[in-house]
């Protein structure tokens, strides 16, 4: 038994995974000591943890080669140079001046899109990948992907490992059916189902509290229990301002039901706005994953959970 966490990244073009792993660990690391010094990075540093990959699925699906990281490690470079008083309103404003996706490609993802049956189409056109997820009849992919993360779940659960699980984008949508998953499906849910739990789940610039996106959930056709995953203990939710894959940046509220059935102990609790300060190639990202992993709203919550005392996941709650 140990604590352990387990990132997961989200959509789009990626570098290697070692590139993109350096990436999310020096963020976390830096975000910890510039709030919490040596030894809120010490913490981290000590810390057993796994980086989930996909990458390779997204860029032959989107048939893009491996991104160069040179930029992405620019902007983590400028990221760190901002103090943790810095990362407010009034400094997203100057940096969002470099012009970005505007909000209103959230309508994108609109209720009142998808009850006119046009949510898909679009969905497709911002976010092919996102789109192509919920194709299960013509493609593998959300398969393979899901099962990138599924067995390094299991093996933690199995470890009765005290486990903080970190998603961001796709990779939030990823996690939640594959938990869906341990909780329902019969090779899963007699040995697992709510005996064994994530002990925190964060979510950063989720959709899952999109209307289109929680109609292709898993569990999205059932009721009561069965309609969510059993094991969750707590959940925060980050999400940016002007990100517009989160574009409704609170979850509690879609998630109310589980909290009235007693499925998740801890509660759900949504952090809104936070201010994503990424800048890459001369534009502001504020769904970018370091600008999230770096920031201080992410590294207050991150460092309480590294300094509680050690709990296995099959502990009562």
């Amino acid at each position: 038994m140990a604590k352990k966490i387990i990132f997961i990244h989200g959509r789009a073009q990626k570098p290697a995974e070692n590139d993109l792993k350096a990436l999310w660990y020096e963020s976390v690391s830096h975000g910890l000591h510039r709030d919490f010094g040596d030894a809120g990075q010490t913490l981290f540093d000590n810390v057993a943890k796994e980086f989930v990959y996909y990458g390779n699925f997204s860029n032959a699906f989107l048939g893009v080669p491996d991104e160069d990281p040179a930029s992405r490690f620019e902007a983590l470079e400028t990221l760190k140079g901002y103090t943790k008083g810095q990362f407010g309103k009034s400094t997203y404003k100057k940096v969002s001046k470099a012009g970005f996706l505007k909000e209103a490609l959230a309508d994108t993802f609109s209720a009142v899109l998808g009850k006119l049956h046009l949510a898909q189409p679009l969905i497709a056109a911002v976010a092919p990948d996102m789109a192509h997820y919920w194709e299960e009849e013509e493609s593998y992919f959300g398969s393979d992907i899901r099962n990138t993360l599924t067995p390094r779940l299991q093996a933690a659960f199995d470890n009765d490992d005290q486990i903080l699980l970190v998603a961001h984008s796709l990779g939030t949508m990823i996690s939640y059916d594959n938990l869906w998953k341990f909780s329902h499906y019969g090779e899963y849910r007699h040995q697992y189902g709510s005996n064994k739990r994530v002990d925190l789940f964060i979510t950063l610039g989720s959709p899952l509290s999109d209307e289109n996106v929680k109609a292709k959930l898993k569990g999205a056709d059932h009721a009561g229990r069965k309609k969510y995953p059993t094991n969750i203990r707590q959940w925060c939710n980050i999400a940016a301002e002007d990100d517009y894959i989160s574009h409704d940046g609170k979850l509690r509220n879609d998630y109310k039901d589980m909290m009235k059935l007693g499925m998740v102990s801890g509660g759900i609790r949504d952090i809104h706005p936070i201010y994503n300060l990424n800048v890459r190639n001369g534009k502001s990202n504020p769904h970018s994953s370091i600008g999230y992993l770096i920031n201080p709203k992410f590294t207050e919550v991150l460092h309480e959970w590294l300094s509680r005392p050690d709990t296995p996941a099959s502990a009562d709650d």
